[in-house]
């Protein structure tokens, strides 16, 4: 059986190339954002969010001293550091739903990504289970929705939604102090909780 009689049409290098190259795109693409948010839904679904240990650093010969420190540590992590991470989680979800919705108002997305990133962290103080599987959900949507309208999807729609965050300062200001108030009582209550468990088993 000769070769043509298998591919009337010839085989051609360039033309497997052209073939090729916006596969191997995708799956770089995909690859890469799959890794994201791995990293992503794993970081912001655990209940301790800071990896780091100040414990060392309190190691005070007073206990005065020690207390101090622990405070201004504790004041540092999530009076500084959070808000950070706050808003970066805050920014990326909203990012997620503008490709999912670029259609609805800038200020939709923002309360719609406040209530995720706001159960996301309620349900870490649950179960981290919970919490993980509601963080992946929506990013691997996200990538299921494009895969699905790669034809009709338009990059630009999304970005138009984005570029109305420079006239919703405060409304992004509101909701990430909100993220912070959140996180505060949601340790808070987590403390009492906790002291009054370890409380009521030792009494028995």
């Amino acid at each position: 059986m000769d070769i043509n009689d298998i591919f009337p049409e010839g085989l051609d290098l360039t033309e497997a190339y052209e073939l090729l190259e916006p596969v191997i795109i995708y799956i770089l693409g995909m690859a890469l954002y799959a890794f994201f948010i791995f990293r992503f839904y794993q970081f912001v679904a655990s209940r301790d969010i800071f990896a780091f240990d100040v414990s060392r650093y309190e190691q005070a010969r007073f206990r005065a001293a020690r207390v101090f420190l622990h405070g201004i540590f504790y004041a540092g992590k999530y009076l500084f550091v959070f808000p950070v991470v706050a808003f970066f989680w805050f920014a990326a979800i909203t990012i997620m739903l503008s490709f999912l919705a670029p259609n609805q108002e800038f200020r939709e997305i923002l309360l719609v990504a406040m209530a995720v990133v706001g159960t996301i962290r309620i349900s870490s103080y649950i179960s981290e289970e919970l919490s993980r599987d509601l963080a992946k959900m929506l990013p691997f949507g996200v990538l299921a929705f494009i895969i699905i309208n790669l034809a009709s999807f338009e990059l630009s729609e999304s970005l138009n939604v984005l570029k109305q965050a420079d006239n919703n300062r405060e409304a992004i200001l509101y909701y990430l102090v909100f993220t912070i108030a959140l996180e505060f009582a949601l340790r808070f209550v987590s403390g009492v909780v906790g002291k009054t468990r370890s409380v009521l088993f030792s009494g028995r």
